[in-house]
């Protein structure tokens, strides 16, 4: 049995010591591009329920509407507490501790997977009173209500997968959680449908059946994640011994936890807030905001990609003592993502009016939309040094300023000069536009300040 482990052990070096030897911009484009995918598919499948929910009327696509920040919100912390997992376990992949890989993998299985059943219960028990809390309309209270009660009663499949995909990515494998989104992402797509206007013996169930859809495919991906854990297939073993409670690791990971979730849910609630602010000025201005937003989206997708495998690298190279090397990554990552989001923020710039008219060829919309874009487009490259440089921090396990940098940006350089500039100084749409800009360009600069002059290379474990 040792000996079986300690081939596994030696063929999940050979397979991952591209990390910590290999050449650095491969390296990184084999870690990124399959987290590219990923976010490209979970893009999908709130497309897909957005599609098919669409031809059952508006109500049905408000029921959904309304429900989506307490989902996103969920999801954030979910996303926040496992960056845990992925800084510990690839600074121990790094010193090579087998030992403590397992144990951490099993403390957060503990962690996360407790904090995914209190909340699954209490939502599903009060879904009605939250979303009648959100000021939803007595035509609408009963559909969101049961459609929010199927997604929290299937919370804990969701807080499994982000476990499974973010302790992976630790030990710097990004492929299997994409093979795997992607197959759930097409299991949605062919259930959608089938739950949501029947098919057979199965009764249509409206919005009901959409939820349904995303939580079955999410369970059979999730069932599949706790097989290959529990064989070790793919480098990492969930060793049953290892779910006791911990309470010197559990430390650590609520320590790195906390603040990505309170970095992630803040977030949340900016944007919410963001579109309450732009929803002052109209239709047209929701519109145009909306579209330019889709269109951000890609080079986001792009800075989160290379903003993870700088995650995973810069943590196993601390972890490996090679401290100049995990520098070396930090630079080559910063330069690689303003140079390339540059370069297309130049591209939508030149071509703005074509990008918006993909969209909507509303004269109004044009206007506001390619002003948006245009403005928006010049900090690209900005916004991509402050999703990197956070990355970075990540790794190396301090995420305090990536959530400090996160807050600052959003709420007060976005949230709310956008209301100063847009209300107070009247310069209306243009206000918020020139808001966003700026909190992309100042984040930028204070996160690579931040990373200038702290001691980031130093491991935490």
């Amino acid at each position: 049995m040792g000996d079986i482990k300690k081939e596994r052990n030696l063929e999940n070096e050979k397979n991952y010591n591209f990390i910590t030897d290999g050449k650095i911009i491969p390296s990184m484009i084999k870690l990124s591009l399959p987290i590219m995918i990923s976010q490209l598919m979970q893009t999908l499948y709130n497309l897909a329920d957005t599609l098919w929910v669409g031809k059952l009327g508006s109500n049905a696509v408000a029921s959904i509407s309304i429900s989506f920040p307490i989902v996103f919100l969920m999801v954030s912390i979910a996303a926040g507490l496992t960056i845990a997992g992925t800084s510990l376990i690839a600074q121990y992949k790094g010193a090579k501790n087998e030992i403590m890989i397992e144990q951490t993998l099993g403390q957060i299985v503990t962690v996360v997977g407790t904090l995914a059943l209190i909340i699954s219960i209490s939502g599903y028990l009060f879904s009605s009173n939250i979303i009648k809390y959100m000021g939803a309309d007595d035509s609408i209270v009963k559909d969101s209500s049961d459609y929010l009660k199927i997604i929290f009663a299937g919370m804990p499949f969701m807080f499994c997968f982000f476990i499974f995909s973010s302790s992976l990515r630790g030990i710097g494998d990004t492929k299997t959680p994409m093979k795997m989104m992607v197959s759930s992402v097409i299991l949605n797509i062919i259930l959608d449908p089938i739950f949501i206007f029947g098919f057979g013996f199965i009764d249509p169930l409206g919005v009901q059946g959409a939820a349904l859809a995303t939580i079955i495919s999410r369970a059979v991906v999730t069932f599949y994640a706790i097989y290959i854990l529990l064989k070790g297939s793919k480098g990492l073993k969930l060793n049953p011994l290892y779910l006791k409670p911990n309470k010197k690791v559990i430390k650590k990971i609520v320590l790195i936890g906390i603040p990505s979730s309170v970095e992630q849910s803040m977030m949340a609630l900016g944007q919410i807030f963001m579109t309450s602010l732009v929803a002052y000025f109209g239709t047209i201005t929701v519109a145009s905001y909306g579209i330019v937003n889709r269109i951000v989206s890609l080079p986001i997708i792009l800075a989160f990609g290379i903003s993870t495998s700088a995650t995973t690298m810069v943590g196993q190279n601390i972890g490996a003592k090679k401290e100049q090397r995990a520098k070396s990554i930090a630079n080559i990552s910063l330069l690689t993502v303003f140079i390339t989001l540059s370069i297309i923020g130049i591209i939508c710039i030149l071509d703005s009016r074509k990008i918006i008219m993909l969209f909507n060829n509303e004269k109004e919309v044009l206007e506001l939309g390619s002003r948006y874009l245009n403005i928006s487009s010049l900090t690209f490259g900005f916004i991509g040094l402050m999703n990197v440089s956070n990355g970075i921090f990540k790794g190396s396990g301090r995420t305090i300023p990536p959530m400090l940098i996160s807050i600052t940006s959003l709420w007060l350089f976005r949230v709310f000069l956008g209301f100063l500039l847009s209300r107070i100084f009247d310069f209306k749409q243009d206000g918020i536009w020139y808001a966003i800009a700026l909190s992309n360009i100042i984040g930028a600069v204070i996160a690579i300040f931040w990373l200038r002059f702290s001691n980031w290379t130093k491991g935490i474990i």
